[in-house]
């Protein structure tokens, strides 16, 4: 079997669509191998399915694979546009088939996501809590706001208006799920403010949250969570039947 970075496709409506899959040097069918989905940020959408393997998550792969020991699925959006709900199930229904194409442990399968792909995480998160062990949010969003602390229009929100708080609701769907957030706190794109607000509302209800805070960084915290040993560890420790 191939492994490595592989290209693959999967039908969309009419659209046939390109993603990839990272296969271990070491994979075999003998046993269950854990699945991380992969969102990827604004600057990686496209056609090609390749940039999303080429920063962040996908370059800390190449640089320690032995640290990632699992199937890897990312997904890709188009160029001009940031994740929406199609998208959010396309990569969902890309991560259905790479559990259908692979051995894997339904126990543990993880999520990640980075900026624009750390928000279309959370709104995985909340509709699907119980699909993953854990998630690994780096530089995201729950909730967009104005200059003046407002809420911001938001078309396509990760917590639906009609559900009410968002920070309130989306904690309590993620009680038992352990999320280990990172955000830098001088963040231009997505203010530190939004990260600080969900994990003050995981921790009230108890939720097995994590969460690290750089001063002194911007947006750019990917290399710092991806390329950590420490964190690799904490995810692939996670399992839904402990």
């Amino acid at each position: 079997m191939d492994t490595g970075f592989i290209t693959r496709s999967l039908l969309d409506g009419q659209d046939q669509r390109l993603y990839q899959v990272y296969v271990p040097s070491d994979y075999t069918p003998e046993r269950r191998w854990p699945v991380i989905l992969f969102l990827h940020g604004a600057g990686e959408g496209g056609r090609d399915a390749l940039l999303p393997t080429e920063y962040q998550l996908g370059s800390a792969i190449r640089r320690n694979a032995a640290r990632y020991p699992g199937i890897v699925v990312f997904p890709q959006v188009g160029r001009t546009r940031a994740w929406a709900s199609a998208d959010v199930q396309f990569a969902l229904d890309v991560l259905t088939q790479a559990q259908r194409d692979f051995v894997t442990d339904d126990d543990r399968v993880y999520l990640t996501g980075v900026s624009s792909g750390g928000k279309a995480a959370w709104h995985v998160l909340y509709r699907h809590p119980r699909r993953f062990a854990a998630a690994l949010i780096v530089c995201g969003l729950v909730r967009p706001r104005l200059a003046n602390g407002g809420r911001a229009p938001d078309p396509d929100p990760v917590v639906p208006d009609a559900d009410g708080d968002p920070m309130e609701q989306l904690a309590r769907r993620l009680r038992t799920t352990p999320v280990w957030t990172f955000h830098g706190d001088d963040d231009p794109v997505f203010p530190v403010e939004d990260a600080r607000e969900i994990m003050t509302a995981l921790a009230k209800v108890g939720a097995p949250a994590r969460y690290t805070e750089l001063a002194g960084f911007g947006h750019d915290v990917w290399d710092i969570a991806y390329y950590s040993e420490e964190v690799a560890d904490w995810l692939f420790a996670q399992s839904r039947a402990s």
